[in-house]
């Protein structure tokens, strides 16, 4: 038995993962939901970032990919009243971590069984501090309904891949 062999181990899922992080951020708000829908449907919409995110997330109009090495991500932001920001990325399946000057994003997501998905995400503002977190509370619950909404649809045309 090495040494290493006796520190406990503990696995986490990428959304125990993101709980943990935001932990860590007392300036965020963190939502949580389980979607019925597949994990391949639901993470469809984070991981085709330039055509998925717009459709849910409230305050972006439009995500550029300015670089990509591997699973980091060099992103531009434009928000519906045109403001624009850069964000430093990290996406595989099941977690997307975005961070600019002005903000923090994290979604998280894994399976629950076939048909359903567990589906977590933050944001915040270090910038702007706890006293913005009843705002990004509203933006998240917003973001997770309207996921969820585009999940569940039988809607053609509104998956991004």
């Amino acid at each position: 038995m090495s040494a290493d062999a006796r520190w406990p181990v503990v696995d986490l899922d990428p959304v125990a993962r993101l709980h943990a992080l935001a932990a860590s951020m007392p300036w965020v708000s963190l939502g949580e939901c389980v979607i019925e829908a597949p994990f391949a449907r639901v993470w469809s919409y984070i991981a085709d970032l330039p055509r998925g995110v717009p459709q849910f997330e409230g305050n972006v109009r439009r995500i550029e990919i300015l670089a990509r090495a591997g699973e980091r991500l060099t992103l531009r932001s434009v928000a519906p009243g045109g403001f624009a920001m850069q964000l430093e990325a990290v996406l595989r399946p099941g977690w997307c971590i975005m961070r600019g000057a002005f903000g923090e994003i994290g979604m998280a997501a894994t399976p629950l069984g076939p048909h359903a998905t567990r589906f977590a995400h933050f944001e915040g503002s270090r910038w702007l501090g706890r006293l913005a977190r009843p705002l990004f509370r509203r933006f998240v619950q917003r973001d997770l309904l309207r996921l969820t909404a585009l999940a569940t649809s039988d809607g053609e045309g509104t998956s991004p891949s």
